[in-house]
């Protein structure tokens, strides 16, 4: 009888053992997820240039208004200039294009704890950009699309990324040489470009609010 006791005390306390290895596993886990997450709300905050324009963005724009821009930046958006955004996560087929998702240890933390977009809305957002401002006119009034928002050169670095994600080449529309960035006749009438180039390629639906360099806003103005 006392050995099965043992038996039984010894199996419970293993059980007991393994229930808080995992358990401190999974805190860890969700701890370094979050790090991760906000390195980017971090990276917006520490680069010259971005407080201020979320905070601008919160000045010139009505509380109710929905704000046109790269999915990345809908989280600083949302909880720095408390305004709506079209998405503010990336969709699962996204983030499988992303450099993080091939770092094992982060691809099991999002698979667990990441919140994950719609992939119909980002792939929207990317036609907006990618199209000629009429036809994108069309997309972001059915969104209700009121303001937009573009960093630079930041979104010139992500261009390639977007037209991917719109299904086009990035080459075709930007031509980049080192940090030197030249639209093609062809991204001469690309959304995107046109609101990055606006003092050349002057965007014609768009009213600029604000530009201090690296932020730029602009109130949409629909026929």
């Amino acid at each position: 009888m006392k050995t099965r006791f043992w038996r039984r005390k010894w199996f419970i306390l293993t059980i007991v053992i393994i229930i808080v290895i995992l358990l401190s596993l999974f805190v860890a886990l969700r701890i370094d997820f979050g790090q991760r997450e906000d390195a980017v709300l971090r990276y917006f905050s520490q680069e010259k240039g971005m407080p201020e324009t979320f905070a601008e963005l919160e000045k010139l724009t009505p509380n109710d208004s929905i704000i046109l821009c790269w999915w990345d930046y809908g989280r600083a958006v949302r909880q720095w200039s408390h305004r709506e955004v079209i998405e503010a996560y990336p969709s699962r087929d996204i983030w499988n294009t992303m450099g993080s998702s091939r770092d094992p240890l982060h691809a099991l933390e999002a698979q667990i704890f990441g919140t994950w977009g719609s992939s119909e809305k980002i792939h929207d957002l990317a036609r907006i950009f990618m199209l000629p401002e009429d036809q994108s006119l069309q997309i972001m009034q059915a969104y209700e699309i009121s303001y937009a928002l573009v960093f630079t050169p930041d979104d010139l670095q992500k261009f390639n990324w977007i037209a991917y994600v719109a299904g086009y080449n990035g080459a075709d529309y930007l031509s980049v040489n080192g940090s030197t960035y030249k639209p093609t006749t062809l991204g001469s009438q690309v959304t995107l470009l046109r609101l990055l180039f606006d003092e050349t390629l002057h965007p014609i639906h768009f009213t600029k609010l604000y530009d201090k360099g690296k932020g730029k806003i602009y109130r949409i103005n629909y026929p």
